[in-house]
């Protein structure tokens, strides 16, 4: 797959949110439960690719960069961030429908599906020359392969995504609740109940 190659998707309305290691995961949870909320059906896809690869690549909130330097984390260190990122997205996501605080374009049953993308971006020109001395023979000279991860988390079925090489997971199962929750529920309900008795007055000979 090439870099500026991108798996067809059916829903047209995507945003792309690039992880690193300097924004906090609880921000990127916010900002994309949101987007989910305000954009029913859209398509969010997180990803670890570096700066500056896509063209359209937005950043959720993320902080303004330390005034010293430091060094950046290579796409592959952030994939654990992304996919747990990825995973609370859909647990939140499922809470969310279930207690009815999705919006109204996230209906009850609403829930994500994800796609997975790993794959490698090309060799960079620079060393195009240790290449082709590599090729006749001349040296040995270490190729540096950048892999990364895309996931596609959207409410619709991709079939085109699979096609194009992605795997699919299904969506969560809807949450559901405890013994002890539903005890509390219907000790709450009794105590409604027992509210709405009218109380007679005392008699009077």
């Amino acid at each position: 797959m090439e870099e500026d190659t991108e798996p067809p998707v059916k829903n047209k309305a995507i945003h792309e949110v690039r992880i690193t290691d300097h924004t906090k995961i609880k921000q990127y949870v916010t900002f994309c439960l949101n987007y989910l909320k305000e954009n029913p059906g859209a398509t969010l896809v997180l990803h670890t690719l570096p700066h500056g690869s896509q063209p359209r690549e937005e950043d959720a909130g993320e902080e303004p960069p330390a005034t010293k330097k430091r060094k950046l984390a290579a796409p592959i260190d952030n994939i654990p961030r992304l996919i747990s990122v990825a995973e609370i997205i859909k647990r939140e996501f499922a809470r969310a429908v279930a207690s009815k605080e999705a919006g109204d374009g996230n209906p009850h049953g609403t829930l994500l599906h994800q796609y997975n993308v790993v794959d490698c971006l090309p060799q960079p020109e620079e060393n195009r020359d240790e290449i082709l001395d590599a090729l006749q023979g001349k040296n040995y000279p270490k190729r540096n392969a950048i892999p990364y991860m895309k996931i596609y988390l959207t409410t619709q079925e991709q079939k085109e995504l699979e096609d194009a090489g992605a795997t699919h997971q299904e969506p969560l199962s809807p949450p559901q609740k405890t013994k002890s929750a539903k005890a509390r529920e219907r000790k709450k309900q009794g105590k409604i109940e027992n509210s709405n008795i009218p109380i007679e007055a005392p008699f009077v000979a």
